[in-house]
């Protein structure tokens, strides 16, 4: 198959444009929970990690999706077996990152705090991470399924959709489900 950059741009273009807007909404989320970052700092060092671990396991389960489609080793079907295997390799992983990168964060940021009044419990700040990484790597697998799904059945490169629809998704839902969850704990 022979790329044409025009026709990438062309169809990249609408998409991109409205993962602009998507990431403007992100922003002003964040902004929302400026007073709580400012507070508790140990979460501002965690939204690049929920959010880049996130969207890196979404776009590795699509970039895999979109070769076996394209080979044919995955099919259109949704109980396909070697997209539930996948699918669920991909969860896997992600929660085994999330939990390991939440102590990481812990102890590298409690030694370098001074102010101890304001740290969080280690079982608070690990569950906290862990549900939003939980509830974010689920998310994002199945938009990476569906988006690599419904672009190969309209003609498009998933190789070319995935990415920006992911990254989008989970630079929005990471930052909203590490708010809900701070709520959910009480913090």
């Amino acid at each position: 198959m022979i790329y044409d950059w025009k026709k990438i741009v062309k169809h990249g273009i609408p998409l991109l444009t409205l993962c602009v807007f998507i990431e403007i909404i992100a922003g002003q989320i964040l902004q929302g929970g400026q007073d709580m970052l400012i507070k508790l700092p140990i979460f501002l060092i965690s939204i690049p990690v929920i959010n880049g671990v996130g969207g890196n396991i979404g776009s590795v389960l699509g970039a895999r999706l979109a070769s076996g489609l394209h080979v044919g080793y995955i099919s259109l079907d949704i109980s396909d077996k070697k997209m539930h295997e996948n699918l669920i390799t991909s969860i896997v992983i992600g929660i085994t990152v999330y939990f390991v990168l939440a102590i990481i964060i812990y102890f590298t940021a409690s030694f370098g705090n001074t102010q101890t009044e304001n740290m969080i419990g280690l079982i608070e700040f690990v569950s906290i991470v862990l549900g939003a990484g939980i509830l974010l790597v689920c998310v994002i697998s199945l938009v990476s399924v569906f988006t690599a799904f419904w672009s190969f059945k309209k003609g498009l490169d998933p190789d070319d959709t995935v990415a920006p629809v992911v990254t989008t998704v989970g630079d929005t839902l990471g930052i909203t489900f590490l708010f809900l969850l701070i709520g959910v704990v009480g913090i």
